[in-house]
């Protein structure tokens, strides 16, 4: 574990195990806490490098902040710039990571070996999910609030995320909540309210171009409420695998599952 700079902000990074780099890029409203169960089944094996996403569990916003998929893309590169990792790497992608790792993907970039997609989007005809209209609305601050509130915000978060993620412990849901802080959802009113769907429609060529390049497997909780299980499809990736009892955050619902089929799929070329 350790804290580096990228650009001009603290990122906390958790780094274990050893062999070919994987970046693993979490969503809303994890930290790199979501891999931890995937982490320990795949370090014997694999260099595992999970960041805080900025804003998000111990990691600093940049002074710019772009939170753009332009941005993001090049957050991902400066991180990888900032860790000197110069071989090409392995990525794995969840919720809102997605929108960081698939952004720098569909740049075509050379650094990309092999791409796991895991219950994410990058679809122009997407629309959002309730509690996601909530947050880009002038509703989202007063929402985000409810989380001050110990009773009423974790049982409002509990809720949330016991009926999007089946397969979650309660212990599992409850350290989510504990490092949901205040800066962190500012984070996501600023992502939800800046990324419109439509915005995904120039980077839905150049990301597809990147998966027929590079081998690419999409793993998906199929019970997950907010993002249809049809979207796993349109990633047109040649390997697709569902876990049908897991919802959206299937790499913790179901790690030994996952952490079989990512094993197979990195150690393939």
């Amino acid at each position: 574990m350790t804290t580096i700079r990228v650009q001009d902000a603290d990122v906390f990074v958790h780094r274990q195990g050893r062999g070919r780099p994987l970046l693993m890029l979490h969503g809303n409203p994890d930290s790199h806490r979501l891999w931890l169960p995937l982490i320990a089944l795949l370090a014997d094996d694999h260099d595992c490098i999970a960041p805080d996403l900025p804003g998000f569990g111990a990691s600093a916003v940049p002074p710019t902040n772009d939170v753009t998929l332009a941005g993001f893309a090049k957050w991902v590169d400066d991180l990888l710039d900032a860790l000197d990792i110069r071989e090409p790497i392995d990525l794995i992608v969840h919720d809102i990571g997605g929108f960081y790792g698939l952004a720098w993907a569909a740049t075509g970039t050379q650094r990309l070996r092999r791409l796991v997609i895991t219950n994410t989007l990058m679809h122009a005809d997407y629309r959002w999910h309730f509690w996601a209209r909530v947050w880009r609305s002038g509703m989202g601050e007063l929402a985000m609030r409810v989380f001050d509130w110990p009773l009423l915000g974790r049982l409002g978060h509990r809720l949330t995320m016991r009926s999007g993620g089946p397969g979650l412990s309660a212990e599992q849901i409850d350290e989510a909540y504990r490092h949901f802080h205040g800066g962190a959802r500012a984070q996501v009113l600023r992502i939800y309210r800046e990324t419109d769907p439509e915005k995904f429609e120039p980077w839905q060529a150049p990301l597809r171009m990147a998966i027929e390049r590079c081998p690419t497997l999409v793993l998906w909780g199929d019970r997950d409420p907010f993002i249809p299980r049809h979207y796993a499809d349109r990633f047109a990736a040649a390997d697709v695998r569902r876990i049908a009892e897991a919802g959206h955050w299937a790499v913790a619902e179901a790690p030994e599952q996952c952490a079989a089929l990512i094993r197979r799929h990195l150690a393939c070329g």
